[in-house]
């Protein structure tokens, strides 16, 4: 429960102290002194937006710090586990906002991130306002307050896994399908490439392997007519050999006429010893062919054929093995598919059949509740000034969705002989508060919330209707702590703590001040609620409280 509310800076509030009580507290003041104020402090705490204009003119910043009891509140405690708070019995929030806008949020002292503090503080506190009762004109809420209240969490929950099972086998046969229409649409194009490729039986490192060999074969074959035509100059019919030959013989002869030209006559032999030896080496040296003519063509149209692959795919040849694998894979799978799609089918109709069973039991679970839901609802109406009315479920088949096979939706018929209305449109804003304020009290030994707010839940009621809701929200306050604004002096009274808001002005600015009343407080307070200050009004307002 909230024990304490500290402001500091907030629009008109420039400081305020405001305890709290157990039970239902009645927040009061004339129109326009800041009760509104009060109560958006309170949604800043829980993780409201926060904007420059709630930092008072002329204050660098404005602060709100609220003191929870959570001795009692084990869902409060796990999402601060889970948050890794520290979880004493005593829960701090500070909210700081700057001039500029900006905000920071600090939880028992440590600095928190907007999401989690909006987390917390849906444990903490729920409001309930005229965005609450548009919210009721939402029939999706419908569904989950007829839940709630039939606590079908655990079905719900079953429900949500199958309803997953069964979407995922869906999207899986869309997919299969897809893929098999696409891949019947190239099958003879996949057919075609792998064929292409798997003939080629590719291998890497063949490619430079037979470039290597072609290389070696070119250069011998270079080698071998080199020589060849060495071996003719040399060997062949008046080549080199016969010439120096003949060149000695005539040299020898001519030195042995004239003795002068011996020293030509050595000269000469000692140039052609050398000569004719390298020439006689040359003679014996025949490379063994590696590669025959034939062989290198092969190998060629080979080099030639894997390098047209590769231009073809734009890929290297490991990419064309991959490829090729690949394309294998795709035409076996093309094959599976049907195999594939048909298990799938299998599965999707044994879900299928399981969600809708849970489904059928959600049905069975809601209708049942609804009956006991729709009398307590209408058994509080009739105390809310609403003798009459017949508050009604209206549960319908549809189609299977993510909440189960109902359309739920709830109807109200005001009085006798006008038929029922939908919430949604029909019913008056008056009526669409008693409807909230009933559907709460149905709910509140359920409702693990331990704070619950109503802004104005009375406005457009008046008279005898004043006490019924004043008698609800004080039995609500039996569950909860309860919080509501109100210019009833019915509700008022019958509140076990009451807050008084007022605006003064002193020296030329607003202030809007908060205060726990007293007895004598309160009796004041109710007097001024019923139009003045007389001791015939006080003494009507002492009776109010006694009563």
């Amino acid at each position: 429960m909230l024990k304490h509310l500290s402001i500091n800076g907030f629009t008109l509030i420039a400081q305020a102290e405001v305890p709290f009580r157990e039970g239902f507290t009645a927040i009061t003041g004339e129109t326009g002194a800041g009760k509104s104020v009060l109560l958006k402090s309170l949604r800043i705490v829980c993780g409201d937006k926060a904007q420059a204009t709630m930092v008072r003119t002329g204050e660098e910043k404005a602060v709100v710090e609220a003191t929870f009891d959570i001795a009692n509140e084990p869902q409060v405690k796990k999402v601060l586990e889970e948050l890794e708070l520290d979880s004493d019995d005593e829960l701090i929030i500070r909210r700081e906002i700057q001039e500029n806008g900006k905000s920071r949020a600090r939880v028992n002292g440590a600095v928190v991130a907007l999401p989690d503090l909006q987390r917390l503080g849906e444990e903490l506190i729920q409001m309930h306002g005229q965005s609450e009762q548009i919210l009721l004109r939402d029939t999706r809420t419908h569904t989950k307050m007829l839940d709630d209240y039939a606590g079908n969490a655990e079905l719900l929950n079953e429900y949500s896994k199958q309803w997953t099972t069964w979407n995922d086998i869906q999207n899986k046969i869309v997919a299969t399908e897809e893929r098999a229409k696409n891949l019947a649409a190239q099958k003879d194009f996949l057919k075609f490439q792998f064929e292409e490729l798997s003939k080629a039986n590719l291998k890497e490192g063949e490619e430079e392997a037979l470039e290597e060999k072609v290389n070696s074969a070119s250069k011998q074959e270079a080698e071998t007519r080199y020589l060849n035509e060495i071996q003719g100059m040399l060997g062949g019919e008046s080549g080199l050999l016969d010439q120096v030959q003949i060149l000695l013989s005539k040299m020898r002869s001519l030195s042995m006429k004239i003795s002068d030209y011996a020293d030509y006559q050595k000269s000469l032999e000692e140039v052609a010893d050398p000569f004719e030896s390298v020439c006689k080496d040359l003679l014996r040296i025949r490379p063994s062919a590696a590669m025959s003519a034939a062989d290198i063509d092969r190998a060629n149209a080979r080099i030639a054929q894997i390098q047209k692959l590769k231009r073809k795919y734009r890929t290297d040849v490991p990419g064309l093995i991959a490829l090729t694998e690949q394309r294998k894979e795709e035409l076996s799978s093309l094959e599976n598919l049907d195999a594939d799609l048909e298990e799938l089918e299998r599965q999707s109709k044994k879900a299928l059949s399981a969600l809708q069973a849970t489904a059928a039991s959600l049905t069975n679970s809601r209708t049942d509740a609804a009956l006991r839901y729709d009398q307590a609802v209408s058994a509080i109406l009739h105390t809310l000034g609403m003798e009459k009315a017949v508050f009604t479920t209206s549960i319908t088949s549809q189609q299977l969705s993510p909440n189960g096979a109902d359309k739920i939706e709830f109807m109200l018929a005001p009085n006798p002989g006008e038929g029922f209305k939908s919430l949604q449109k029909a019913v008056s804003g008056g009526e669409l508060s008693r409807v909230l304020l009933a559907i709460k009290s149905v709910m509140a030994e359920l409702d693990q919330v331990p704070l619950l707010i109503f802004d104005e839940v009375d406005s457009g009621i008046s008279g005898e209707v004043g006490n019924s809701i004043g008698e609800a929200l004080k039995n609500l306050g039996k569950h909860h702590q309860v919080l509501t604004i109100t210019h009833l002096h019915q509700v008022a009274s019958r509140a076990v703590n009451q807050l008084a808001v007022r605006k003064d002005e002193i020296d030329g600015r607003t202030y809007t001040h908060v205060e726990e009343l007293d007895r004598d407080g309160r009796i004041k307070e109710l007097s001024r609620m019923l139009g003045g200050e007389s001791e015939t009004i006080r003494e009507h307002a002492k009776q109010l409280l006694e009563a």
